[in-house]
């Protein structure tokens, strides 16, 4: 009977430190989060909301597409500068992310009803960038703290100010935390590796008993 619990023991130790493993490799969640918004309508301007860069990781990356005939201009800069740029510029505004980690989704509001000025004649990036239907951009949030006063760092994507932003913004960030690991892979891979000691330990302890018995 308890040469029987070994191997059962052993047997279960195994099939769960496996799957641990698996979970802590093979299918383990993403490296990065995404989250893209997509919108046919955006206004003149895409925003994120102060605090939305820094969600994950040492750093953001952004994107933008537009219609490949238009400029995209994509910039970081603080806040309280953007705000007052945009005045009241119609804009889609991304204020967080919601949903599975696997597929998140953005939140999104709109505020303001008219145009703004061109941004690639503003002085106030912090980092910009412009591209040919695309633009790319990657931010360093380290030093945003340093920025509170200043309502944080946010970012901007738009065109020309006047003409519709792009319409399809992407922000992604490095997985840390819960996010970058399966919750069950490490209480699956230590109970595992319990398991197979004791069921070890179970197989070589149990001929010696026996044989002092029948001694």
């Amino acid at each position: 009977m308890r040469r029987l619990l070994a191997r059962f023991l052993l047997v279960a130790g195994l099939v769960c430190a496996v799957v641990g493993a698996l979970l802590l490799t093979v299918l383990a969640p993403a490296d990065r989060i995404s989250v893209t918004e997509r919108s046919p309508d955006p206004g003149v301007a895409v925003v994120s909301a102060p605090g939305l860069l820094d969600l994950s990781g040492p750093d953001v990356r952004l994107s933008a597409s537009a219609g490949a005939d238009e400029e995209v201009f994509l910039a970081v800069a603080r806040a309280d500068d953007v705000t007052a740029w945009l005045a009241d510029a119609e804009r889609t505004v991304l204020t967080g992310v919601e949903g599975d980690l696997d597929e998140p989704r953005a939140v999104t509001t709109t505020a303001g009803t008219g145009t703004a000025a061109d941004p690639r004649a503003a002085d106030v990036w912090l980092a910009s960038t412009t591209g040919g239907g695309s633009a790319t951009l990657t931010w360093p949030t380290a030093s945003d703290g340093d920025r509170a006063e200043a309502g944080g760092v946010v970012l901007l994507a738009a065109t020309d100010g006047t003409s519709p932003a792009p319409g399809q913004v992407t922000l992604s960030w490095v997985a840390e935390g819960r996010a970058a690991r399966h919750p069950s892979g490490v209480p699956l891979a230590v109970a595992g590796g319990a398991l197979v000691v004791l069921g070890a330990l179970g197989l070589l302890l149990t001929p010696r008993r026996t044989a002092r018995r029948r001694a």
